[in-house]
């Protein structure tokens, strides 16, 4: 270590001598010119077209698709021990809370279909957050109301 703390006089003499001894068959280095900043050539941008919704032919075999599902879906909700007859007792025990869940549902669908038909994200997003939020905090609220009843063995 060539250094030192304090007052002491530092080393000041050489530490080795070194001596570079080049091959004369090698080539030298190959010197580029720099890159110099100039004006380019303007670029035109060419912007693809918005895209476009599927044929109608194919979204409607798509959504009966999903309509036809429909009672087999009902089917095992029936055999899963659904019981409609509490559909009044919920709506007696929490009617906004179930009545703002379902609607939440049936409002988020339409945004889905607004998008699909003719809104953009910006316009999507909002809407789907306000709503979402709605089906949140209504949801807890009939969820609760299920579960109590269920607790009490009414099922």
């Amino acid at each position: 270590m060539i250094a030192s703390f304090g007052s002491s006089t530092p080393y000041n003499k050489p530490a080795f001598d070194l001596k570079i001894t080049l091959d004369p068959n090698m080539p030298g280095p190959v010197l580029e010119a720099p890159e110099r900043y100039a004006k380019e050539p303007t670029i035109n941008h060419q912007f693809r077209d918005d895209p476009k919704s599927p044929p109608k032919i194919i979204s409607l075999v798509f959504t009966l698709a999903v309509l036809a599902c429909v009672p087999a879906l009902l089917i095992v909700w029936a055999s899963l021990g659904a019981n409609i007859k509490h559909a009044q007792i919920a709506m007696q025990k929490a009617p906004l809370a179930h009545a703002a869940f379902f609607g939440s549902l049936v409002a988020m669908e339409g945004i889905w279909w607004m998008y699909y038909t003719s809104w953009n994200l910006f316009q999507t997003l909002p809407a789907a957050t306000v709503v979402g939020v709605v089906a949140w905090v209504s949801a807890s609220r009939a969820l609760t109301e299920v579960q109590e009843r269920r607790l009490a063995g009414m099922r």
